[in-house]
């Protein structure tokens, strides 16, 4: 099932040909870069509604950007291309609060809870995007003098972040405390990705065209988170371990301009 999810857009590339065929072609431009913004959409998802889920910087509802689109064309039909995309969510900032907060209404019947550490870099995720992208691939080129149509296969990478998280906990109407700490098996997470897409449009001028992109993109993860909750008195814990290991299937949809270099 999901194989025929990867190929489906480029199958219709290459059938779309026969409609393509029957016009003027105008395979002038060698080389093109594109700027391009849109929305990923998720499939299937990461997140599994816990407060694990603010442990990783990364969102199934995302906004991307393309830094840098290159594409050449070395024959008539056929180039490659490479780019680099950087994905946002405003969920990803609010995570250190959110998890408090549900730590807060698991345990404050019981405890009065306090902020302990974090290792979440605010700063950062704002100004570089949560989930960074790159790939590299295969074009295969359908053009008229007006029209166009690129269906794509690419491979790839999706990188981010998995934070370490702690509380503390002061027993209500009692001198015991105790510490509930979360953390992953590894602080950065790069993924083997897959990403089969079409991008199609018009040419407004001979080196401007409008583009819109559908893309599906494929990773599967392998995080292991440990909640290590702790008495600070007798030193004593219970240890428990959850697992994110999924198939993340995303649909992007994205538009924008791409630019006729030579």
């Amino acid at each position: 099932m999901m194989r025929k999810l990867f190929f489906t857009l480029f199958l219709f590339g290459l059938f779309a040909s026969n409609v393509y065929g029957q016009d003027t072609l105008a395979y002038k431009s060698k080389m093109q870069i594109r700027v391009l913004g849109g929305a990923n959409i998720p499939i299937t998802t990461l997140m599994q509604g816990t407060a694990l889920d603010y442990l990783l910087q990364y969102d199934d509802h995302s906004y991307n950007w393309q830094i840098l689109s290159l594409s050449y064309f070395f024959s008539k039909h056929w180039g490659v291309e490479a780019n680099i995309q950087a994905s946002s969510s405003n969920k990803v900032a609010d995570r250190p609060h959110d998890f408090f907060e549900s730590m807060k209404l698991e345990y404050g019947d019981r405890y009065s809870v306090h902020s302990f550490s974090s290792d979440y870099n605010y700063s950062e995720n704002i100004l570089i995007g949560s989930i960074p992208k790159s790939y590299i691939g295969v074009v295969y080129r359908l053009e008229t003098n007006k029209f166009y149509m690129y269906p794509k296969f690419a491979i790839g990478m999706t990188s981010f972040s998995t934070d370490k998280n702690s509380v503390k906990l002061k027993e209500l109407n009692s001198n015991n405390e105790y510490e509930v700490s979360f953390s992953g098996n590894k602080s950065k997470n790069h993924y083997f990705t897959l990403a089969p897409s079409v991008s199609f449009g018009y040419k407004i001028f001979k080196q401007v065209y409008l583009n819109a992109d559908v893309a599906l993109s494929y990773f599967k993860t392998d995080i292991k988170f440990k909640k290590d909750f702790r008495n600070l008195y007798t030193n004593e814990s219970v240890v428990e371990y959850f697992d994110y290991k999924n198939d993340v299937l995303t649909l992007s949809l994205g538009a924008g301009l791409i630019f006729v270099l030579k």
